[in-house]
């Protein structure tokens, strides 16, 4: 065979009959008797310098997309889904586990909990926990990158288009929404069908292929979708796909382990897979699918179509829920038979290739239908479609409008949704028109050697050996170390000779909004200044004064203050003042403070010690925060100083 082309799909060979999926046909075709072993479905050629390294780069990509984008606001309700799941998990294990959800992730949810409870970090609904739920989806997202990425070299796409789909697949618009801004994970199971279909197609390692789909339904129940294609599949290798389904019953087995030893069996598959069907009785709730146009949005699914009467004989087969059952159905029933068709019409006269296209272009359509066509759809059921439609199109090489319209309809109908908020983007966008201006400074100066610079480095540092695994360990480490220090509870040990000035009478307080909180932010949430939160001050609001009795032998007072992390920007100003006299006063707070410094004041012989906030402009927002408020005594004297229960005014 003559080398490839790389200005063509594939390779130079013998004409193949196409076979008539949807009325498309491959620009090029493989010769029917290429050895199985040149299309194995993982069969990714990385010995080439270029391969390699453009493979790493997109996959890096990939991790940098996802954990960038994570601390974008994400859905409320499901993020409290997570919440809910993982501090039942966590406080009870299995036995008394509520959630309607498969089992397979629900044990991810499981370990989040544990490392929850080692490290002591309260379990909140915020951007670490999205993270911890999201961790799985980023290395699933890597995965889906490989097999694209695998396809496309298998069938010696040219580097245009390899670069177009990898672009599509890296930073896939509905991709980035659904999971790490959303926080959903169905991207898990979309490519475990993904993975799926390509073993199901593979002669060596077919027996696998329906171990691995039940392994997408354990994730999520909406992957039945795609049985009719791995239904026609089956045909292909019946006794490796009868291996499989003992495979796949083994397999649910052990992924039900933990639900069996803990008596929890049957109310976990009923709540996940029974309950669920009844959740929503609706025609359609939140997706823009057929439904909307027939009865609008959240229209009961007993609605009977048509302007038939309720009391007809055809009231039934035209109510809402059982018309869009028939309809999916009888859509479901035709690709089953075209797969059947397929394999019996081109019987062994096709080569693999030709069974993925048909194949992948069935599942599309299946997910498609799945969404359109059934009630009591949500906006993110069009989803594996995305997925889908971007495998057909790595393998055709061919017909970029399906992934990316159907891409473009699944991200607009999450967005409507989600309604990112505006200000959640300012930090990134401020710091991306930086790094350009620098750039574009740097390129006037030095003129064309930088990106010379700059490609080799990247060249250099992406053609080290497993530099996408490094990278993401790295960037998961990071990641933790951060929201580590930033949602832990940071506790001040105390000398011998120290107390907290919170432990010390209230004499007085007063602040135009509000109450003065101990140990609590004005809002009522953790301390939290600069991005790191406390155990110990006091949350006020300006313009306030608060008061305390100091006993004697009190020689200094040391505290940090700032603005509390719940509002963005204010304007404040903070003062100590000892029997009336001014000891301390900060500069002018804005909120945007960060490396904030411990205050460190002589007190000696002072009797009251007055804490001051002033609103400079106006009082919006002056959520002001004293923290780590630390009275010291002579040594001598420290042993007489006792807690005394606080006095609130």
């Amino acid at each position: 065979m003559s080398a490839p082309d790389n200005n063509n799909p594939i390779s130079a060979a013998e004409p193949v009959t196409t076979p008539d999926v949807g009325h498309h046909e491959p620009t090029s075709k493989l010769t029917a008797n290429n050895s199985l072993a040149d299309l194995a479905p993982l069969n990714t050629n990385l010995s080439s310098p270029w391969s390699s390294s453009l493979l790493q780069t997109y996959l890096v990509l990939a991790v940098t997309a996802n954990f960038s984008l994570l601390f974008l606001k994400g859905y409320s309700q499901d993020l409290g889904y997570w919440q809910d799941w993982v501090r039942q998990l966590s406080t009870s294990g299995y036995d008394g586990f509520n959630g309607n959800y498969p089992p397979l992730y629900v044990h991810w949810l499981y370990l989040v909990g544990k490392f929850y409870t080692l490290t002591g970090i309260p379990l909140e609904h915020n951007d670490f926990l999205k993270f911890l739920t999201q961790i799985p989806v980023t290395i699933f997202h890597c995965l889906l990158v490989l097999l694209v990425f695998s396809q496309l070299q298998r069938f010696n796409a040219s580097r245009s288009f390899m670069h177009t789909m990898m672009l599509l697949t890296v930073l896939n618009p509905a991709i980035l929404v659904n999971g790490p801004i959303w926080g959903q994970v169905d991207l898990i199971p979309a490519v475990m069908v993904f993975a799926a279909m390509l073993l199901a197609v593979d002669q060596r390692w077919s027996y696998l292929s329906i171990p691995i789909f039940a392994l997408a339904l354990l994730t999520k129940f909406q992957m039945i979708a795609f049985a009719p294609v791995f239904g026609f599949l089956f045909f292909r290798n019946t006794s490796k796909h009868l291996i499989g389904i003992l495979l796949a019953i083994v397999l649910g087995a052990v992924v039900f382990l933990p639900s069996i030893l803990a008596g929890h069996f049957w109310q976990a598959v009923k709540q996940a897979y029974i309950d669920t069907l009844g959740q929503y009785p609706m025609t359609t709730f939140n997706a823009a699918n057929i439904w909307i146009l027939l009865t609008g949005n959240t229209a009961p699914d007993n609605i009977v179509l048509f302007g038939i009467a309720s009391d007809s004989a055809l009231a039934t087969i035209f109510t809402a829920k059982y018309f869009g059952m028939i309809l999916f159905s009888l859509t479901a029933l035709y690709i089953f038979l075209q797969g059947i068709h397929f394999l019996v019409k081109n019987n062994t006269n096709y080569n693999e290739r030709q069974l993925l296209i048909h194949s992948f272009f069935s599942a599309m359509i299946c997910a498609v239908a799945f969404f359109t066509l059934l009630p009591a759809m949500h906006e993110r059921y069009l989803f594996p479609a995305v997925v889908l439609a971007i495998a057909y199109s790595a393998i055709a090489q061919q017909k970029l409008i399906y992934p990316i319209i159907i891409c473009v309809l699944c991200a607009l109908n999450m967005l409507i949704i989600l309604e990112i908020n505006g200000s959640d983007i300012w930090h990134g966008l401020s710091l991306l028109i930086v790094i350009v201006l620098v750039l574009a400074i740097a390129e006037l100066i030095v003129g064309k050697k930088l990106f010379d610079a700059l490609s080799k480095l990247i060249s250099r540092a992406t053609k080290t050996p497993f530099a996408a695994v490094i990278f993401t360990i790295i960037a998961i480490a990071g990641m933790l170390n951060y929201f580590f220090d930033r949602y832990q509870i940071h506790q001040l040990s105390l000398g011998e000779n120290q107390q907290f000035l919170t432990e010390l009478p209230l004499s007085y307080a007063r602040q135009d909004h509000g109450k003065m909180a101990l140990n609590r932010s004005y809002d009522g949430n953790h301390l939290s200044l600069a991005n790191r939160r406390y155990a110990q001050g006091i949350g006020t609001h300006a313009n306030s004064d608060i008061q305390y009795q100091l006993p004697s032998g009190a020689t200094e007072f040391s505290f940090k203050v700032g603005l509390d992390d719940e509002v963005g920007t204010a304007d404040v100003q903070f003062s100590v003042w000892g029997d009336g006299e001014l000891l301390w006063e900060s500069k002018p707070i804005l909120g945007h403070e960060r490396n904030l410094p411990t205050h460190t004041i002589k007190i000696t012989g002072i009797e009251k010690l007055n804490l001051k906030v002033a609103a400079l402009k106006d009082d919006k927002w002056d959520h002001a925060n004293w923290v780590n408020t630390v009275i010291s005594f002579t040594p001598k004297t420290a042993d007489m100083h006792e807690s005394i229960p606080v006095v609130s005014n």
